[in-house]
């Protein structure tokens, strides 16, 4: 057992790969009891899971490292991975079980662009190296140590690199997932550099990119699979799958077993739309972009796109936003000398990025025709996007025309002239933008289909397809046939959740009259007793004993003793006891218990119906009894 992989079963990777995303923020926490708690909580997910989908409990032992605990360098690169060590001495079991998170934030989509696309950037590769090694270390590094690494989308691109370069992993395993790009692989591995250029009798870098890419691809993928590292990947991919969409182009590549699965058959996936754009275009883009990946590692986005353009955001903004012309005038005249640097930046830059604009544009027709017949919008939706483009198209032909007015204005000194075509030209910028998000909200649910295609969930669904269950979120959904034979879905992930909440809190209410019924008998039934029977005590001494109390002042006074030999020859107590007026506790005793049995059959009644409805799945029980 020991050197099997205990997640073999497919759902269950799917199943941890997507649950771990909802403990990204918990995991970053910096209060340690916060993090605890989420080790916990996901550790008895693990658990959960795999009862669901094997029938059979998970009982190795199980630790949790995060990255924000191993790794430096995760803030600055966007990384966020878990790592499952699990292991059980008696059965020979050591595994470390590797997830890496994938495209879940605004960095991760950054760098699947930059990183991805153009072969900028490898910080995430080498964030999931070092966590890889840190938690091999932190397992142990035993010999017998077995590295398994699972992911999603971004995760998947990362995963395999490290593998590839650096062969960290016995299996990996990546679903929807990101794949690696020529740039991208020649960016990080340096001997695959080295050996490429030797293979192909080249001096520098920029010779070898000029290859034909399919040569290169070739010799690249027979390279790591002469090294050994390909034959333990396997990659399970929608073809609905937006990045299977786009890995046809910038030369991509695709290590390992690839099983491929349709995903949503209302759609035809976007790979035949992108494969319809002309490769010359796609690299033209890429050589554009490329010049700026200094800027983008910088500022960003934002740092790319004032770079590329030439236009400087705090000054146009600086003048359209001062209050009247007098205000204006007077920035204008201030800042004359930025101006003209602005401008000239412009003229330098504005025309390749048109350009780079336009070749954008130019494949958008196809591309909103094609959205229509692969079933991602409609006859309506089609008519209304390429409206919207059109007016896209107008807006940066106005912009070109105001761009060259703006530079006349500048070359006579003429400031009225110069601040009108700045506030012009901010104009035009508004307006692109209000078309671009007209443009967004036209095309958002085609885009949340072809999202969707990226989406674990709608994978394991497929694969699911016709066995009786289906998956929501983190949730197991069990499909069952009514009496009247009507089609009822269950949410048993749910259902077993509210019966052992539910029987929890029975359990606590029953406590609790327990203790209150103890309490009672304690502090009221039995103090009462040990009380009466103190008095009871002294009153028999007191009877028995008469003269012990002669001389005490009270029954002196009481009995109207005033001579010193006097005698008290007997006491006689008529003892009446009585308490204060108490509730009638074994009513209210019996009204508590009632309501907890009440309870406690209403939640097994739940358990009971749906135990009914699937009574062929013996399973189904052994859910509702399971205790991580």
């Amino acid at each position: 057992m020991g050197s099997k992989n205990i997640f073999v079963n497919e759902n269950i990777k799917l199943r941890l790969i997507n649950i771990e995303y909802s403990y990204k923020q918990k995991f970053a926490s910096s209060d340690p009891k916060i993090i605890q708690d989420a080790k916990d909580d996901f550790e008895a997910d693990i658990r959960r899971i795999y009862k669901e989908e094997t029938h059979q409990d998970l009982t190795q032992n199980i630790e949790i490292y995060t990255s924000k605990e191993l790794v430096h360098q995760n803030e600055e690169s966007g990384y966020d991975g878990t790592a499952i060590h699990i292991t059980d001495k008696k059965n020979e079991v050591n595994q470390l079980h590797i997830i890496s998170e994938g495209s879940a934030d605004n960095k991760d989509w950054t760098y699947n662009f930059f990183g991805l696309f153009l072969g900028m950037d490898d910080s995430q590769y080498n964030a999931t190296k070092e966590f890889t090694r840190k938690a091999k270390k932190k397992a142990g590094n035993d010999k017998n140590l077995k590295t398994y690494s699972m992911g999603h989308s971004l995760a998947n691109n990362n995963q395999v690199m490290v593998q590839l370069i650096d062969g960290e992993y016995d299996e990996v395993y990546g679903v929807n997932g990101a794949q690696v790009s020529v740039d991208h692989l020649f960016k990080a591995d340096e001997h695959l550099r080295y050996t490429m250029l030797k293979k192909f009798k080249v001096n520098t870098f920029k010779e070898l990119n000029s290859l034909p890419k399919e040569d290169l691809k070739k010799a690249i993928t027979k390279y790591y699979k002469d090294k050994g590292v390909t034959a333990n990947i396997t990659q399970r991919i929608s073809k609905d799958d937006p990045l299977y969409g786009v890995s046809g182009k910038a030369d991509f590549i695709t290590f390992g077993d690839v099983k491929m699965k349709d995903t949503n058959t209302d759609v035809k996936g976007i790979r035949s739309i992108i494969d319809n754009i002309p490769d010359e275009e796609v690299r033209s883009i890429q050589t554009f972009l490329r010049k700026y990946s200094d800027d983008y590692k910088k500022g960003g986005l934002n740092g790319f796109v004032l770079a590329s353009t030439g236009i400087d955001a705090e000054l146009v903004g600086s003048i359209f936003s001062a209050d009247g012309n007098m205000a204006k005038g007077k920035i204008v005249k201030d800042r004359f000398g930025d101006i003209q640097v602005m401008v000239k930046n412009i003229g330098e830059k504005m025309p390749a990025f048109i350009k780079f604009f336009h070749t954008i544009l130019n494949n958008s027709g196809t591309f909103v025709d094609q959205l229509k017949e692969n079933g991602y919008i409609d006859e309506t939706q089609k008519k209304s996007i390429k409206k919207q483009l059109k007016i896209v198209n107008n807006k940066i032909s106005d912009i070109e025309i105001q761009y060259q007015q703006l530079k006349y204005a500048l070359s006579t000194n003429n400031v009225v002239a110069i601040v009108y075509y700045v506030c012009e030209l901010v104009g035009s910028v508004k307006e692109l933008k209000a078309a671009l998000e007209t443009l967004d909200t036209e095309t958002k649910d085609a885009l949340k289909l072809i999202v969707d295609g990226h989406s674990i969930v709608q994978m394991l669904n497929a694969l699911s397809k016709g066995k009786g269950f289906s998956y929501k979120g983190s949730d197991i959904y069990f499909t069952g046939k009514s009496g009247s034979g009507e089609t009822i879905k269950v949410n048993l992930s749910s259902a077993v959740r509210i019966y052992q909440n539910g029987m929890k809190i029975v359990e606590d209410m029953e406590e609790a009259i327990s203790k209150y019924q103890k309490v009672y008998s304690q502090e009221i039934d039995e103090d009462f007793v040990d009380k009466k029977q103190a008095i009871i005590t002294a009153i028999h001494h007191m009877e028995e004993n008469p003269s012990h109390y002669a001389f005490d002042l009270q029954f002196r006074l009481a009995a109207g003793f005033n001579h010193t030999f006097d005698k008290l020859e007997k006491i006689s107590v008529h003892e009446s006891f009585h308490t204060g007026a108490l509730p009638a506790n074994d009513g209210i005793v019996a009204e508590l218990k009632k309501q907890a049995t009440e309870k406690r059959d209403f939640i097994k009644n739940i358990r009971e119906s749906i135990e009914k409805l699937f009574e062929k799945e013996e399973m189904i029980s052994q859910l509702f009894d399971f205790q991580p």
